[in-house]
C-alpha cells in the first residue's frame, strides 16, 4: 500500500512569507495565464500550490491551513494575482458603526483594532505604490511604511495640488527617499521627487493620475486615505477592490466615510459582492468592485 503523504501545517509567519514570495515570483510569470503554480522554498521547506486567477481560489496545495492563514491567502492572493492590464487599485477605510472615519476635528487614531493596523501594513507590503491625499498627511503625519510586518515599503505618492506639504512630514523623511508628490503643473518647482499634472476644475483628472501610475510600471496601488480621495476613485469607477473595516464604536458626529457626487435613488443602487473577516473586535468587509 502506498504511504499517504503528510502535509505541512503552515503558521501565520510562514503564510505571510509565502504571500511575499508569491508577489516576487509573479513578476516572472506571464499574466495571460488563468492558472498559475508556485513551488516556494521557505526556511528549508518547499510549499507548492496552484491558484485559479479567474475564480480567485487555491486549487491544490501541499500544506494545511488554519482559519487565520486561510484568511491571509483569501485576502491577499487575489490582489497580487490579479489579471488587470492597468494598475490594480485597492482602497482601505476604517469607520465607526455609524459611518464616520474621524471626528469633526479630524482625529482618527485609532478607530480600528491592532489587527486591522497590521492588515494595513500587510497591504502596504504587497503594494507597489501607496497613494494618499495631502489632507491625510497634514492631519495624521503618517510614515506609510511596513513597520509592523516583514516586507518592503513601497513608493509613496501624495496628491498635493497646491504643493502645501513641506519636507518635515514623516512620509518625506524616510531613509529610502521614496516619498513623492503630485502637484499642479501651474506651479514652478525644481524640487526632487515631484510629478506635475494639470488641474481640471481645481482637481486632478484621475485618468491623468492612473496614466502616470501606468507609466511608472506599478502594478498594485493602495489608496490609504482619506475618505475624499477614496470616494473620488470610487465615484470614477477606478477601484478594483475596497476594504472597509467597521469598528464597534459610535461617535455620533464626524467625517463621513464616503462622499457621493450625485443624488441617487434606492432603486439605482447595486449590491456589492462582499466577503467578511474578523479582525480583533472589528469586521473587515472585502468588496470586489472589478
Amino acid at each position: 500500500m502506498k504511504k499517504k503523504s503528510v502535509k505541512n501545517s503552515i503558521s501565520k509567519k510562514t503564510a505571510w512569507s509565502l504571500i511575499l514570495a508569491v508577489k516576487e515570483a509573479y513578476h516572472q510569470i506571464s499574466n495571460n495565464q488563468n492558472k498559475v503554480s508556485f513551488a516556494i522554498q521557505i526556511r528549508g521547506t518547499k510549499y507548492s500550490f496552484t491558484y485559479d486567477i479567474l475564480n480567485r481560489q487555491v486549487l491544490r496545495k501541499n500544506f494545511e491551513l488554519n482559519k487565520c492563514c486561510s484568511d491571509y491567502l483569501d485576502l491577499y492572493l487575489p490582489i497580487i494575482l490579479n489579471d488587470s492590464e492597468s494598475p490594480y487599485i485597492i482602497a482601505h477605510l476604517a469607520q465607526t458603526l455609524d459611518g464616520f472615519i474621524a471626528t469633526n476635528s479630524g482625529e482618527s487614531k485609532y478607530i480600528s483594532s491592532e489587527d486591522n493596523l497590521e492588515h494595513i501594513h500587510m497591504l502596504r507590503g504587497i503594494s507597489d505604490i501607496i497613494l494618499v491625499g495631502a489632507h491625510t498627511v497634514s492631519l495624521d503625519n503618517p510614515r506609510l511604511t511596513t513597520r509592523l510586518v516583514k516586507g518592503p515599503s513601497p513608493m509613496r505618492i501624495i496628491l498635493d495640488k497646491s504643493n502645501s506639504l513641506n519636507k518635515k512630514f514623516h512620509v518625506f523623511k524616510n531613509k529610502d527617499n521614496n516619498g513623492y508628490k503630485i502637484i499642479s503643473d501651474n506651479i514652478k518647482c525644481n524640487a526632487d521627487n515631484i510629478f506635475q499634472l494639470p488641474l481640471v476644475k481645481d482637481y486632478f483628472d484621475l485618468k491623468d493620475v492612473t496614466n502616470l501610475l501606468t507609466k511608472l510600471n506599478k502594478k498594485i496601488v493602495f489608496i490609504e486615505g482619506g475618505g475624499k480621495t477614496v470616494s473620488s476613485f470610487l465615484n470614477s469607477n477606478l477601484l478594483n477592490k475596497l476594504h472597509l473595516c467597521v469598528s464597534p464604536i459610535i461617535i455620533g458626529k464626524g467625517r463621513s466615510s464616503f462622499i457621493l457626487e450625485k443624488k441617487i435613488r434606492m432603486n439605482d443602487i447595486n449590491d456589492y459582492k462582499i466577503n467578511h473577516y474578523k479582525m480583533g473586535n472589528d469586521i473587515l468587509l472585502d468588496l470586489d468592485l472589478s
